[in-house]
């Protein structure tokens, strides 16, 4: 459950980061109603902090007002969804490749340990632990680059990717392999193999994208 925020003692920035975070986890869902009373409650806030994340979040592209409906989380068509991922491997394979000349034996240590923190998340079924430390193990291979531009802009993109992040996290027929390029990750730094850190940003993002889109026409399907 979301903890509630001391309003006294965070500023708008603090509910936005938190219901930004409900997204990105998953907790708040792709055309799930964000009802301002509910949201009150949930974080303990004014309404006015509430209207005021939102309005700061459509500007994002995060939330989608529609009329007499209110404010909804957004969701992304497949063509946009194609759109956005093509631009994040293409993002995510040059940071790997600055990545080589960078990293350190602490830094693999620092990546061991994270993904140690993701698979006790998984086996205690805490799926809010898992997405918060796949985001750290991947922003720590993307900080690797030493290019703050180049993170930037992974950062940015990673938040349209959010509908998407979470799918295969909760899909058990893939987290073996998630794990497993996880590990794959890891060697490639440590043996500064610059092919295999080519190779493993398509495969292992695209889980999460190809599970979701296979959903989405699925939903289609039993709609027609």
């Amino acid at each position: 459950m979301t903890p509630a925020i001391n309003e006294k003692g965070n500023r708008a920035e603090g509910v936005l980061q938190a219901l930004e975070n409900m997204i990105f986890t998953g907790e708040l869902q792709p055309r799930e109603r964000l009802v301002v009373s509910a949201l009150t409650g949930r974080l303990g806030v004014s309404a006015y902090s509430i209207r005021t994340a939102l309005q700061a979040m459509e500007a994002k592209g995060l939330v989608r007002m529609e009329p007499h409906r209110g404010a909804m989380v957004s969701d992304l068509a497949p063509k946009e969804i194609d759109e956005i991922f093509a631009v994040r491997v293409g993002l995510e394979k040059m940071a790997n490749r600055m990545a080589v000349a960078h990293v350190t034996q602490e830094d693999i240590a620092q990546l061991n340990e994270i993904d140690a923190q993701l698979q006790a998340g998984y086996h205690q079924g805490e799926l809010s632990k898992v997405i918060a430390a796949n985001a750290k193990f991947h922003n720590h291979v993307a900080g690797l680059s030493r290019n703050q531009t180049l993170i930037k802009m992974i950062l940015e993109l990673k938040k349209r990717c959010h509908i998407f992040n979470t799918t295969a996290w909760s899909s058990p027929e893939i987290v073996d392999r998630l794990f497993e390029e996880h590990r794959q990750y890891i060697q490639a730094l440590r043996d500064k193999d610059p092919d295999l850190l080519e190779d493993l940003p398509e495969r292992h993002f695209g889980h999460s994208k190809d599970l979701y889109l296979q959903r989405i026409k699925a939903k289609q399907a039993n709609m027609s």
